[in-house]
């Protein structure tokens, strides 16, 4: 059996839908929210048996992602990259080339598209992915999974949890998960196992202490992607194909400890502070093309060698609560946090030139690349980045219909650096900005108690280092206005969002070649301009929920066109910069229950099925491009009873050999899977 709901908790819930959003910190219901937000719930997760993070957020309206080759991946929205938050907690790293955590240990992702500068600080504006964290249950609750599939991939999960004495006053949970797979191209595979574990101590009627401990290695391969023909042309290469070395390899075991202290005052206000710390020690070695025969199909190779050690502080603290003034219900929130990024580590290489071993390879001849090519690393840097914050909010409703969101943030920023070996450096601060404002203003009027039309102005902001004859660039800028219609219908069981934005980012550094290096401190540096500029508009459509008895779907569509405005480049004016999110985005899942009754459990069929479909992308390279594409799964389930369900998922069901990442004309061009299978058997207790 399901333990009881807590808050916005989408745990045992079944549906897909949410009744509030964590990720304003004022749980407001996402009609209320005048920005986009897509919730993907425990209960989507499971119907679709998704395990990784890359797979969650493929499923997420206007979300592009882009993977490596050792599972970490790139992930964007509007143009522009997103940022992660963990149970509220904002982090500057942690997501884009980050390995990423199994998804068992999640209740619920939160993504929110656009500029989210004043909880998150220092971002770009694509938006924020907010992770919360699966948290003890009321009631004893048990379920296991397993899963086989295509390649020899195993997947296994146990999750169990509850009060640890009659009287709930302290409540556990434990999940263990496990991923051991090979992938569909040669000599590479994947092995990961997670443990996460959480405890609930109500300390009073008033104060709860929550603590968790996650652990995960990562055992990947390290591929770098496969080669173009000199003109960017596809080399058709077999989907098998791996180009690199057989002893490429990505280990990083990391941890991370949480704790969370929430009080309760009177006449609904509540407070919260919570604490984050993550480690991560990366090792990455691989080999790579810089230099491609096609005829020959030979290339020349570069082999890298990288350790570096990660370390993540996050500390969020913060009251919301009501306040009734006027005759109207009105709603606070004021907090603020730190974050600290601390990078130490480095890298070496080696290519033909110096190692001439690395020099003339088939491409396809993985044994063929010498391991003593690695070279040792020598330099190491220390690379701290932290910033600070302070944010208030106010929802104001001056009648009923109508509310008005106002509120900002004050932010501080400072990235040093210093060498440490082989001999230790002075330190550099590369970045000291304070004072950094950054407003917030929307505005939500409820046309129907089920409907509401929302328009927002929201920015954030990023710090720069490049300085101009004047002294420091000022930080880049990410300005969007967003306006939209959301709804719930069915007693709140199906959500609709429509929405169109435009965003302009400037400030950006644009080097200037008119003047020499006479800028900086000691005046050595090269100078720039804050001209820059680019420019992203579109507008998304979302349906999720469930409008029948037994049907649940996730139906988006995504349109974005973002422009170059000025990079100091005439040429490129006007073009799109972000080649590898799509102008039109089509994502589809949807699942349905033949139950012979309301509340059916046992000898109960179900199907399910979708797509991902998008238009034509570019990499790096700008003539590195590919077609529009589509790629449909479908699924067929039996539950037996309560305790025990089967379910078959074909993916890629047309076997279309697509790329899912471009890049260069020697790398980062990955494919897609191929047409693959997976059968899940899952358990409840």
């Amino acid at each position: 059996m399901q333990g009881h709901r807590r808050n916005a908790s989408t745990d045992g819930t079944g549906t897909y839908t949410v009744s509030a959003v964590s990720t304003t910190k004022m749980l407001l219901k996402p009609l209320d929210v005048p920005q986009s937000i897509s919730v993907l719930s425990s209960q989507q997760m499971k119907d679709q048996n998704l395990n990784t993070v890359d797979a969650a957020l493929k499923q997420v309206a206007g979300v592009n992602v882009n993977m490596y080759g050792d599972g970490t991946g790139g992930y964007t929205a509007r143009g522009f990259s997103l940022q992660a938050q963990y149970d509220g907690v904002p982090s500057m790293s942690g997501l884009t080339l980050s390995q990423q955590y199994d998804l068992a240990i999640y209740d619920r992702i939160e993504v929110l598209r656009g500029p989210d500068g004043m909880l998150q600080g220092s971002s770009t504006p694509g938006g924020s992915v907010n992770f919360v964290h699966k948290r003890p249950t009321d009631d004893f609750q048990g379920n296991a999974s397993f899963s086989a599939g295509s390649w020899n991939n195993y997947h296994a999960t146990l999750d169990v949890g509850g009060p640890l004495a009659h009287s709930k006053i302290v409540s556990a949970r434990l999940v263990v998960a496990g991923t051991d797979r090979n992938q569909f191209y040669n000599n590479a595979y994947d092995r990961r196992w997670t443990i996460y574990g959480v405890t609930d101590v109500h300390l009073t009627r008033h104060d709860t202490l929550t603590v968790s401990v996650t652990s995960q290695s990562n055992d990947t391969t390290r591929y770098m992607g496969l080669p173009r023909a000199s003109n960017g042309a596809d080399l058709n290469l077999p989907t098998s194909t791996l180009v690199g070395a057989n002893w490429g390899k990505s280990e990083v075991p990391m941890t991370e400890v949480e704790a969370q202290l929430e009080h309760l005052f009177s006449h609904g206000w509540r407070g919260r502070l919570n604490y984050r710390h993550r480690t991560a020690a990366t090792t990455l070695q691989y080999a790579y093309l810089n230099a491609y025969n096609a005829s020959a199909k030979t290339g020349n190779f570069v082999a890298a060698n990288t350790r570096y050690d990660e370390t993540n502080d996050g500390l969020d603290a913060y009251v919301t609560g009501p306040l009734h003034l006027f005759g109207q219900k009105h709603v606070l929130m004021m907090g603020a946090n730190y974050d600290r990024y601390l990078y130490e580590g480095g890298g070496a290489s080696a290519n033909s030139r110096t190692y001439t071993a690395l020099a003339g390879i088939p491409i396809n001849a993985n044994n063929a690349i010498p391991s003593l090519a690695l070279p040792t690393i020598t330099n190491r840097y220390w690379e701290p980045s932290t910033q600070w914050g302070v944010y208030g909010q106010a929802q104001i409703k001056p009648v009923s219909r109508f509310s008005i969101l106002i509120g900002g943030r004050v932010s501080g920023y400072v990235s040093k650096t210093r060498r440490i070996s082989p001999t230790v450096g002075a330190t550099s601060t590369d970045i000291d900005q304070q004072g950094i404002l950054t407003p917030y203003i929307g505005g939500v009027l409820h046309l129907w108690p089920n409907v509401t039309a929302y328009v927002s102005y929201v920015s954030t902001f990023s710090p720069q280092s490049a300085f101009d004859t004047t002294g420091r660039l000022a930080p880049v800028r990410g300005n969007q206005l967003e306006g939209g219609i959301k709804g719930e219908f069915f007693h709140g069981h199906l959500g609709m969002t429509l929405s169109g934005y435009k965003i302009i980012q400037k400030n950006e550094a644009i080097y200037n070649g008119t003047i020499g290096a006479i800028c900086g401190p000691g005046g050595v540096d090269d100078c720039y301009v804050a001209t820059g500029k680019t420019r992203s508009q579109g507008a998304e459509a979302e349906l999720i929920g469930r409008p029948l008895e037994g049907w649940d779907i996730n139906a988006s569509y995504t349109y974005n066109d973002n422009r170059i405005v000025n990079n100091g480049s005439a040429t490129q004016s006007g073009l799109t910069y972000a080649g590898n999110s799509p102008k039109h985005l089509w994502k589809l899942w949807t699942h349905y229950r033949f139950e012979p009754y309301r509340g059916a459990q046992k000898n109960v069929w179900s199907i399910g099925g979708g797509f991902n479909a998008q238009t034509s992308t570019f990499g790096t390279n700008r003539t590195v491009t590919q077609g529009g594409y589509i790629i449909g799964s479908i699924q067929a389930g039996y539950q037996w009873n309560k305790y025990l369900s089967l379910s078959a998922t074909l993916n890629n069901i047309a076997n279309k050999r697509y790329y899912q990442r471009l890049g260069n004309l020697y790398y980062y061009n990955y494919y897609g899977e191929p047409r693959n299978f997976m059968f899940t058997l899952r358990s409840n207790f």
